[in-house]
């Protein structure tokens, strides 16, 4: 693994911060600055609001030791230390940020999830092992061993969550046409991503991987967050409308690097289909949502 001076090193890409080591190799195709860390702020206080205000769904009483694939900017980490005082919980991703007022029972470190997890966490040792929105980063050909690698870290009885987004955005009225500016934006999304080695549609597939990494009492849910104030509902109408800041941001993050390599395109035409796809949001009329998959499951009290 690279030093820690290494991975926090920084290289600017189409005027947005990546992190270096990534970009050499071709790991993780998101930006790491400001923006970005507003975005995963928003974007994790819409998922308390989504799920009432739950960090996990698996029946867990009172977790005593947690580990958190891919930590980003921490929020879900630090949610975990603090609610859970009494938890060791562990964080590691691919660019270790440390965290301001960091709890003191929250530890840590950088480490490519690609690689085996085996090799760096113990075995039989976390009540939850928690995986959030890594897919711009995990190979397409990781992800089985990547849940193999979750479930061997648990105690027996322990439990894996995974949460990935599919990127597809829909219309709940069906007015959203192929022709559309959203729908060209996915369909280039999910070429380039395809071009490097990744599932942009894996959210679809968590807990038929959960089921053939042999967890069990596999379980899920689609949740599908609106984008706008379109609903009737002025719960759900307001965390759209918080949303679709949210999403307008997610469309440039995760185009910025990868789309520009496509053939014939280039980062004018990203950015073009991107304010196009912005303009789309704002039509309530369409009636959109953007889905987030969840699944979780159990390891054996047998192993």
């Amino acid at each position: 693994m690279s030093s820690a001076r290494e991975e926090l090193r920084i290289v600017n890409i189409h005027d947005r911060d990546f992190q270096k080591y990534s970009v050499d190799n071709r790991i993780y195709c998101v930006p790491v600055d400001d923006y970005e860390e507003e975005r995963l702020h928003l974007q994790h206080e819409l998922l308390l609001r989504v799920c009432d205000q739950k960090l996990f769904f698996p029946p867990i009483e009172y977790p005593l030791s947690v580990l958190d694939c891919g930590y980003g900017r921490g929020e879900w980490a630090v949610a975990m230390a603090e609610n859970y005082e009494e938890c060791e919980v562990t964080g590691i991703d691919i660019y270790p940020i440390s965290l301001p007022d960091e709890p003191d029972n929250l530890d840590l470190f950088g480490y490519n999830l690609n690689d085996r997890l085996t090799e760096v966490c113990n075995r039989n040792s976390y009540d939850l092992v928690h995986s959030r929105f890594v897919a711009p980063g995990i190979k397409a050909n990781r992800w089985p061993s990547y849940t193999r690698d979750m479930k061997a870290l648990l105690k027996p009885n322990g439990w894996v969550q995974m949460m990935e987004y599919y990127p597809n955005i829909q219309s709940d009225n069906g007015r959203l046409s192929r022709q559309s500016a959203l729908t060209k934006w996915w369909r280039k999304y999910a070429a380039a991503m395809e071009a490097m080695n990744r599932n942009p549609r894996i959210g679809t597939r968590l807990q038929d991987l959960m089921r053939d990494a042999g967890l069990r009492d596999v379980r899920g849910t689609a949740l599908h967050l609106h984008i706008g104030d379109w609903d009737q509902d002025p719960v759900k109408a307001s965390i759209g409308r918080d949303n679709a800041e949210q999403v307008r941001e997610l469309l440039e993050s995760l185009a910025v690097w990868p789309l520009p390599e496509l053939p014939d395109w280039d980062i004018t035409k990203v950015n073009a289909l991107v304010d196009d796809a912005r303009a789309e949001i704002r039509d309530r009329t369409l009636k959109l949502y953007i889905t987030v998959y969840v699944a979780w499951g159990r390891r054996s009290s047998r192993g």
